[in-house]
């Protein structure tokens, strides 16, 4: 049973990821535009995003494209119900008419043609709705976006997105919406930008390859030479875009999951290999315990069954005892199944509506294991001569013992390698936990800005906020280190330097961001709130100041002409001229996966970015009357201001939260596979034992000890154990030191936790086996002799 339940969760978790984005029924014709870049520098990247005007003409101009559908996020905003002023924070996406007649996304209310059809039109899913309204049927009702003044109108209602979706929001607006002139005059004439996600659908029999190059000469022909590089645009098929996004930017909803192809293929082999050794440890058993059920098949064969008759009963039993284990396994699963998904973030499920291909994959899965593990036994045993069963000289071939023992050592090798895993996980988790980064993430909570109100009362709300008892020191930013938004990137030069930097970050910051962060300032001097020229003031770490070549800050020069957000360069009216006034320390503000960047630290009210947030240093002590506090500060200042706040040690959890769930992951099947790997001696030392009774018994009444035949019988384990460690170290040295090469800062591979998984499964098999020998070693010599 405890296989099959592992195999099921397995199966389901891997069936999920296997199907992401093929519930759509054109899902085989539906490709994503996705812009090749090479820059003038000669540097490639990758975006997920397109201009306005591809998905425009490319139905017209390409007879290979039927449709196409296109949308692209403008940044959060306030939605809110008119009526009852209950209001959330979203992103304001949109999207054209053909959206919902490219994807099949369920549409539970409204007309899929028209939906995106009008001005001022918005589809909600069916949480959102209740989220804003309270209840879900609001088609017709009225929505309030901060960024309008006139509502929009509720077209329709979408099911909840399935979790194997890596297109997922919670509303998107008609794109007709958005009539402002600047925008109008944009998107007409806009065949070079990243700032649409595209998709086309092309016809059943489209030549794929000729189709990109028609969608590439039609750019071509449309677009302006701007001398900054090169740009192809490429199809990457809507079933792939899961697994094969590596590298891939420009996520518009910012919700795309990227899966793991790796890991599908290792959960795939460790299911496979559990269902196998659990018919495999039934197989060893059955055989093990034969010797009970000698004379039984003996008078059976004597009394006239046939070879045929006996097969049938032994391979009934087994389909029985697969069957049980099934009815078992399945009751399990459904129990577990709401921990799982919380878990996997999946919403898997194994009922009446679970897709017939699962339901088809069970049954195959138990008539495989119920033949598979009853074969051995029934030819085994039905062949046997009635004359040795009865004599009771049943002896197996060491080909037989040696499969036997290499299974075990399979078992153990693997139970080996996932417990160096888990010890390795577990040991590069703490130390992303505890690494210096070069500031300080404990004790600071970082507050949304989600009005222009609150926005422009930034020096009214710090003062009141650092009255505030429990308020150690507060800042306002454009970003933050451990950003769980899209970071400006800028090039930079000297003044009087003809080639530009790399690619930067850049952050903008008041006088107090060092102080809150508690980041060192290395060389020069801080911002001064007291200071007016400081506008076109900068600090610099240390990554940045080496690459424009200054060693100390003495007010040098540097020109930022234009800014990368998302993808999308923007050329500045003029170039920003910034004074470099300090050197801070490094620190990361990206995952500890990524090398530390180059970062420019702005001064506010600087021509690139704005704030966005207030994070504030706390004090231990009352941090929920703290909060409550803040919120009603912000309240003063805008009443309808959503309070969003985040922990920033939290938020930098969510970098690693896969890398924890793989923890989690291996941890459950090293447990699983020890198991089994148990069973599985316990079955071969139930055999031995069975083989060698009589021998003990004589051993016994010649004066050996019980701990003596105890280490007869458990020295042949042993070994076996041994072996496996000799084969799961090099093993498992490889695999981890592969997946810490991800970490630009990681932990070592240390010798102990080689020698604690070796010694782990030694324990756990002299401990199955001791049991089983112990009791052959102090049972009854002379009820031994007397089974002859």
């Amino acid at each position: 049973m405890a296989g099959l339940v592992c195999f099921l969760l397995i199966a389901l978790y891997v069936f999920d990821e296997l199907t992401y984005d093929r519930f759509h029924t054109k899902a085989d014709r539906i490709y994503r535009v996705i812009d090749e870049k090479t820059s003038a520098e000669g540097k490639e990247s990758k975006i997920a995003a397109v201009g306005y005007k591809i998905a425009d003409r490319a139905p017209a101009d390409i007879p290979e494209v039927k449709t196409a559908a296109r949308f692209t996020a403008f940044g959060r905003t306030n939605i809110s119900d008119p009526v009852s002023a209950n209001t959330i924070h979203e992103l304001f996406i949109t999207a054209n008419p053909d959206f919902l007649l490219v994807f099949d996304f369920e549409l539970l209310e409204g007309n899929r043609a028209t939906a995106l059809t009008a001005p001022r039109s918005v589809i909600l899913t069916e949480e959102t709705a209740k989220r804003i309204y309270g209840v879900s049927s609001v088609v017709g009702r009225s929505l309030k976006a901060e960024t309008d003044s006139l509502p929009f109108i509720v077209t329709g209602i979408l099911k909840n997105f399935p979790s194997n979706s890596h297109v997922s929001f919670n509303l998107i607006f008609s794109e007709s919406s958005i009539t402002g002139k600047r925008y109008q005059d944009f998107i007409n004439r806009d065949w070079t930008s990243n700032s649409f996600t595209t998709y086309l659908v092309l016809d059943k029999n489209a030549d794929v390859a000729k189709a990109t190059q028609k969608l590439n000469q039609m750019v071509a022909s449309n677009r302006t030479n701007d001398n900054t590089g090169k740009s192809i645009l490429n199809l990457q098929p809507l079933p792939s875009i899961h697994f094969y996004s590596a590298g891939i930017e420009g996520d518009n909803t910012r919700t795309e999951r990227k899966g793991n192809l790796t890991y599908i293929y290792v959960f795939s082999i460790v299911a496979l290999f559990v269902l196998l050794i659990a018919c495999i440890n039934y197989m060893n058993l059955t055989t093990a315990r034969f010797a009970n059920r000698g004379k039984e098949i003996a008078v059976r064969k004597v009394a006239g069954a046939g070879r045929g008759n006996l097969i049938t009963q032994f391979l009934s039993e087994a389909f029985v005892m697969a069957i049980i284990a099934l009815i078992l396994a399945l009751s399990a699963t459904w129990l577990l199944l709401p921990s799982f998904n919380a878990f996997a973030e999946k919403q898997l499920s194994l009922n009446s509506a679970t897709d017939y291909r699962v339901w088809l994959g069970i049954f195959i899965t138990v008539l495989i294991v119920g033949l598979f593990a009853g074969a051995y036994p029934a030819l085994f045993q039905s062949r046997l001569k009635p004359f040795l069963l009865l004599k009771n000289k049943i002896q197996q071939s060491k080909g037989q013992l040696s499969l036997r023992k290499g299974l075990v050592v399979f078992q153990f090798a693997l139970s080996i390698i996932m417990i160096v895993a888990t010890v390795v996980v577990f040991l590069q988790m703490k130390y992303v936990n505890t690494a210096n980064m070069g500031f300080n993430k404990e004790q600071l909570v970082v507050i949304d800005i989600n009005s222009g109100a609150i926005r422009r009362g930034a020096e009214t709300i710090k003062n009141e906020y650092a009255k505030i008892p429990g308020v150690k020191s507060v800042s306002a930013t454009s970003r933050v280190p451990g950003e769980w938004k899209v970071i400006t990137k800028v090039k930079a030069k000297q003044q009087g330097s003809l080639a530009a930097s790399d690619d930067m970050y850049l952050f903008t910051a008041d006088d107090q961001f060092l102080k809150t962060f508690e980041i060192g300032l290395l060389k020069g001097r801080n911002f001064s709130a007291a200071n007016l020229g400081d506008s076109s003031a900068i600090l610099i770490n240390e990554t940045a100041a080496s690459m424009l070549g200054i060693k100390e800050p003495s007010e040098q020069m540097v020109e930022i002409p234009s800014t990368n957000y998302n993808g999308n360069v923007d050329n500045l009216n003029e170039p920003f001229r910034a004074r470099v006034v300090g050197i801070t320390n490094d620190f990361n503000f990206r995952s500890l996966r990524e090398k530390i960047a180059p970062i420019l630290i702005a001064y506010q009210q600087n021509p690139v970015d704005r704030i966005d947030y207030y994070t504030v240093r706390l004090t231990t002590d009352n941090a929920k009357q703290t909060l409550a506090q803040m919120e009603n500060i912000l309240h003063k200042i805008d009443p309808n201001h959503l309070f969003e706040y985040n922990f920033l040690d939290k938020q930098w959890d969510i970098f690693y939260r896969d890398d924890k769930k793989r923890e989690t992951i291996f941890l459950a099947i090293a447990v699983m596979t020890i198991l089994i790997a148990c069973l599985g001696l316990f079955g071969l030392a139930t055999y031995a034992a069975e083989q060698r009774i009589r021998e003990i018994g004589i051993r016994k009444v010649l004066g050996a000890s019980v701990s003596g035949i105890v280490t007869m019988l458990s020295k042949d384990f042993i070994k076996l154990v041994l072996m496996a460690s000799v084969l799961a170290i090099p093993v498992s040295w490889w695999m981890m030191n592969s997946w810490l090469s991800d970490f630009a800062y990681r932990t070592k591979i240390y010798w102990w936790v080689f020698v604690i998984a070796g010694a782990l499964a030694l324990f756990v098999a002299l401990f199955t086996v001791g049991l089983k020998a112990l009791k052959a070693a102090i049972a009854n010599p002379v009820k031994s002799l007397r089974t002859e």
